[in-house]
């Protein structure tokens, strides 16, 4: 007897976030967070609200856990966490205290990605494929917890060997696999449901994304179940122009209205036309202010819990957090701020170790490009973005335009002057093209792009550490930077301290195979990329805080590396120019990243 044919049912259309956890979510779920540039915070909140005191143990997965996100992990609703970054990403990249027991299991348990190994997977969930071919992971301790469980070494198919085999895992070096003939195939993400925020959604459910993608659509599409979704505004079915839908109806549950649903973060709607669909939606920026007080008082248990209730505990919802930031500041997210410049050159003789050492990472970045041919720079968040920045000033004023890349979707960014936010929305005006993470780290890095990164370790053979430090604590994870070592040949840049330029790291976060180059306060640090031979000290210049050092006290007192070897020349860096540190000081108005910066500010 045939089938009765089962139409899909109609998407519900909830009056506000938390009714749409209710309604959906059940305790043991697996739950993905959608990162595009606009996280569903309102949503955040809401599962926190929704289960408080339930212990629904749910697994969570989400590129990174910053901000607000803090919350998740003062819940206590989250059992396994899979994720890519834990820290705080403004106004600098670090470690946060909340997280130094999570490779202890507490505040949950962690699994720890590359940024787009993670949405890799996503992408295999979302094609319903076994698993995903990537060039990630390999060479590092990230793969080693995962082999045979979700990552599997393959040796590379070769001529009479069409299938490879396994890769063999007798030697420490060979169960990382290495990149001259091993790959990873990883097995599919699959959540059950996936919490979006977009700009609109149709009364079907067509849903509008805020770009750079970030993720894209991956992560909603992966969903078993479904997409739940706050969105600015819900429009009347029809009037989406098809082009613009980036989430279709077929993969929607239930959607409700959040105004500002994004917030701390931020959202962009520039670009799209002059719709009905669009009318009173405003682009609307970061809240800066209200992320520091969150990483602040998430790292400070008694701090935490009074943050937590004050903003995340609210009986009237997400309403009532709006209420709580007030209108007046909301109106002011709405507002583009004039952009930054100096009104005459800078003296030269006040610069001081910070700044030399982003400056001396962008002359090594302007050599590299005008020698090696370059096509992007992909800019790391930290240091390195602040020298890519400055690089790309520079080369402009001799007629170069290199376009600097972002790892969640930014290409050809020019910065907002006076905001170092590396993901800021400003910095969309300027760009020539808006895309997201598998199109950035996926095909422009391993396409003649340089990287250019931070590293809270890095030994002298070029492989980095930003996920332990020496008494088994968490730092941050990878993020995007394991990716980006993993297909680019790329630039290391870190203030020189004998915590940070090891002889081995505690962790291989990204190996050193094409790190070819380590940039300081007091010089440049090269080598040849897939070379078995450490660092040289190249070029040098006394650190702007002591102009009485000599080369070998500065690798002395400042590494645990090899002493300038007296049988190499060590070229002498010019003296920094007023051109050089004006550029840059116009880009950092207030001295974020330019004072008395550290990659990592609580590295012991």
């Amino acid at each position: 007897m045939p089938q009765e044919f089962k139409h899909p049912e109609s998407i519900k259309i909830l009056s506000d976030p938390d009714s749409l956890v209710r309604e959906f979510v059940k305790p043991g779920m697996y739950l993905h967070l959608a990162t595009t540039m606009s996280r569903p915070n309102a949503l955040i909140y809401s599962l926190c609200r929704v289960f408080e005191g339930l212990d629904p143990k749910f697994t969570i997965s989400v590129a990174g856990i910053h901000s607000n996100a803090h919350s998740l992990a003062l819940s206590g609703i989250v059992k396994k966490m899979i994720t890519g970054f834990a820290g705080d990403n403004y106004p600098k990249p670090g470690p946060n205290g909340l997280y130094k027991d999570l490779m202890r299991g507490q505040p949950f348990e962690l699994e720890l990605w590359s940024l787009l190994s993670l949405v890799q997977r996503l992408m295999a969930g979302a094609m319903k494929l076994p698993g995903f071919v990537s060039n990630s992971l390999v060479g590092s301790d990230l793969i080693t917890d995962k082999l045979g469980k979700t990552a599997f070494l393959y040796h590379k198919p070769t001529e009479g060997n069409a299938f490879g085999e396994a890769a063999s895992p007798h030697l420490v070096s060979e169960s990382r696999g290495t990149k001259e003939k091993d790959m990873v195939v990883l097995l599919p993400l699959c959540p059950e449901i996936t919490l979006v925020h977009g700009v609109v959604a149709d009364e079907d459910g067509n849903i509008v994304l805020s770009q750079p993608g970030g993720e894209a659509a991956w992560g909603a599409l992966a969903a078993t179940k479904g997409v739940i979704a706050t969105v600015e505004k819900i429009v009347p079915r029809g009037t989406i122009p098809p082009e613009l839908v980036h989430i279709p109806s077929s993969k929607v549950l239930g959607i409700a209205p959040a105004r500002f649903g994004a917030h701390p973060q931020s959202l962009r709607v520039q670009g799209f036309p002059d719709l009905p669909a669009f009318e009173g939606i405003d682009s609307y920026l970061d809240d800066y202010e209200f992320q520091m007080e969150s990483n602040k008082a998430a790292g400070i248990p008694s701090k935490a819990e009074k943050w937590y209730k004050e903003n995340v505990m609210l009986s009237g919802g997400h309403e009532e957090y709006l209420d709580m930031i007030g209108e007046v500041r909301l109106r002011r997210l709405k507002m583009t701020p004039p952009e930054h410049s100096l009104n005459s050159p800078e003296n030269p003789k006040t610069v001081n170790d910070s700044e030399q050492m982003i400056i001396l990472a962008a002359r090594a970045i302007i050599e590299r490009i005008k020698t090696k041919g370059y096509k992007t720079i992909l800019a790391g968040i930290g240091a390195a973005h602040m020298a890519a920045w400055t690089a790309a000033k520079l080369l402009e004023k001799e007629g170069i335009h290199i376009k600097i890349v972002a790892e969640l979707g930014f290409y050809g960014m020019k910065p907002f002057a006076g905001d170092v936010f590396l993901f800021s929305q400003l910095h969309t005006h300027s760009c020539s093209m808006l895309s997201d993470i598998v199109s950035i780290l996926g095909t422009v890095v391993p396409d003649d792009c340089l990287g250019v990164i931070g590293a809270a370790e890095v030994d002298w053979f070029g492989n980095i550490n930003s996920v332990l430090d020496g008494k088994g604590n968490f730092l941050v994870g990878s993020g995007g930077a394991n990716d980006i070592v993993s297909t680019a040949d790329t630039i290391v840049v870190a203030k020189a301290n004998r915590y940070r330029f090891v002889r081995k790291v505690k962790h291989i976060t990204s190996p050193g195979d094409r790190v070819v180059e380590a940039v300081c306060q007091f010089g440049r640090f090269k080598r040849e990329s897939f070379s078995d031979h450490p660092f040289e000290l190249s070029s040098w210049i006394a650190p702007a805080s002591d102009d009485e050092m000599e080369a070998e006290e500065a690798v002395l007192r400042y590494t645990f590396w090899l002493p300038p070897d007296e049988d190499l020349p060590i070229s002498q860096e010019a003296p920094i120019t007023s051109e050089e540190l004006t550029a840059l000081r116009e880009l950092d108005p207030e001295r974020i990243y330019t004072e008395q910066f550290m990659v990592y500010t609580r590295l012991p």
